[in-house]
């Protein structure tokens, strides 16, 4: 596959050969459609297989192939005219390198695969469901920030991915779900995450209370949780209340954390808000909270340097 050189529109049969000689590797896949082979397109009516989960969108396929947390199934590319743009010729390398079956499928046949409404950037994978956690494989804190995250009741996929993204970037090392009221791990969260789904280790727990006493009875931690109405100001608060292992807890946008998840709560946090409206969407709030986490540590670290 050519890498030096950037491919253009006229590029021509150039590109066709790069995603061909993909399916070198796998000629069983050549000979159900691979890319750049004739083959018996499908009809319209034909459903796609049941099994594999749908990964769409530049970022959560490159992501999913990054990782490898998942089965890696087959990649797949949506037949174009002109030159595949170098995004693509790069998951095509990234597939290569996993040695994951690369297909080509006429645009009827691909827009039949990808979920309604869904933005495809023309590539879609095929994987299996990410790995199930328990609590256990994420309670042990990382010797660099130790922060876990927890949500209660974030039943929206956007928000969701969104909060994945952001605990993603901060470095958090993994994340708490209960088994219900929460948004399952669906494509739609991994597109809202832009791939961070691929990364963060997330433990399924059936009682998120009880899961947060075992990780401060256990593990030392200290559980945080992000409120309006908090008792400590996020900027205010002393550097002794952010040292160790930190759990922030998430709750629903309007309902907040449950009473019973409240009760195991050590420390509440306020955003301090200076306009007219009073509170960020959720996602906006663990931003913020986690990033002045990270510049607490950073200033800690600094100082014992």
């Amino acid at each position: 596959m050519p890498t030096s050189t950037t491919p253009t529109a006229s590029s021509g049969p150039s590109h066709r050969c790069a995603l061909r000689c993909a399916t070198d590797l796998h000629p069983e896949s050549a000979r159900e459609g691979g890319v750049g082979v004739r083959s018996r397109e499908r009809s319209a009516s034909e459903r796609p297989p049941s099994g594999p989960e749908i990964l769409v969108g530049v970022h959560p396929v490159r992501e999913a192939l990054r990782a490898r947390r998942r089965t890696l199934k087959r990649l797949v590319l949506r037949a174009q005219a002109r030159a595949p743009r170098p995004e693509l010729l790069d998951l095509v390398g990234l597939a290569q390198e996993r040695d994951v079956p690369i297909q080509e499928w006429a645009p009827d046949r691909f827009d039949h695969h990808v979920p309604p409404g869904s933005p495809h950037q023309g590539v879609l994978l095929e994987v299996g469901a990410l790995p199930s956690l328990d609590l256990a494989d994420l309670a042990r804190p990382a010797a660099d920030r130790p922060w876990l995250l927890a949500m209660d009741g974030i039943e929206d996929p956007q928000n969701l991915g969104a909060i994945l993204r952001v605990g993603d970037a901060a470095g958090v090392q993994g994340a708490l779900l209960p088994e219900r009221r929460a948004a399952p791990l669906t494509p739609a969260v991994a597109r809202a995450s832009a791939g961070a789904l691929e990364h963060v280790p997330i433990a399924s727990v059936t009682n998120l209370a009880r899961a947060l006493e075992i990780l401060k009875r256990e593990h030392g931690y200290w559980i945080h949780a992000a409120d309006p109405a908090g008792e400590h100001d996020l900027y205010a608060m002393p550097d002794r209340l952010l040292e160790g292992p930190l759990v922030l807890v998430l709750g629903a946008e309007g309902r907040g954390v449950r009473p019973g998840v409240r009760a195991a709560v050590d420390i509440t946090v306020r955003i301090p808000m200076g306009g007219r409206v009073d509170s960020l969407n959720v996602a906006s709030a663990a931003a913020v909270v986690l990033f002045e986490w990270s510049r607490r540590a950073r200033v800690r670290a600094a100082g014992r340097g």
